[in-house]
């Protein structure tokens, strides 16, 4: 079901994690300079795809068993929830071959992915903030 909870941290989610990604691969390792189309459709891509990774960030963050770990601890679950979805999104864009870096070299790799778990792990710590500080009569908590 859709809150204003989850509404609100999934939108917050994904605007943190697309600027983090614009300042990462745009400014940092300025990436966008070996796009072989317009950067303005990248750009527009990406920012579907952020909203598509805040939404499963925002949702992975009432999994039963993070939920059952961490019961009062939103921030850290959303932080575990993120890291975990961090992994995950690398290793497909590993496997379907969508990625900035310049080689499968190994330090490479574990630059994306260490990378890629920190964005997420910030997306999931804005999930939990967001949990943490928006009142959402519609969502259950059980004692």
């Amino acid at each position: 079901m859709i809150t204003k909870r989850f509404f609100i941290s999934c939108l917050a989610s994904s605007i943190v994690m697309f600027v983090l990604s614009y300042v990462w691969h745009g400014m940092v390792l300025t990436d966008f300079s070996r796009l072989s189309y317009s950067k303005h459709l990248f750009l527009f891509f990406a920012a579907l795809v952020y909203l598509m990774i805040g939404f499963v960030v925002s949702k992975s963050i009432d999994f039963k068993i993070l939920e059952k770990k961490f019961k009062r601890k939103p921030i850290l679950r959303g932080a575990i929830s993120g890291a975990i979805c961090g992994v995950a999104f690398f290793l497909i864009a590993t496997v379907v071959g969508v990625s900035f870096s310049t080689g499968s070299k190994l330090e490479n790799m574990l630059l994306d992915v260490t990378w890629q778990t920190i964005e997420q792990m910030i997306g999931g710590v804005v999930v939990g903030l967001t949990h943490f500080f928006v009142f959402d009569p519609t969502a259950h908590f059980e004692e």
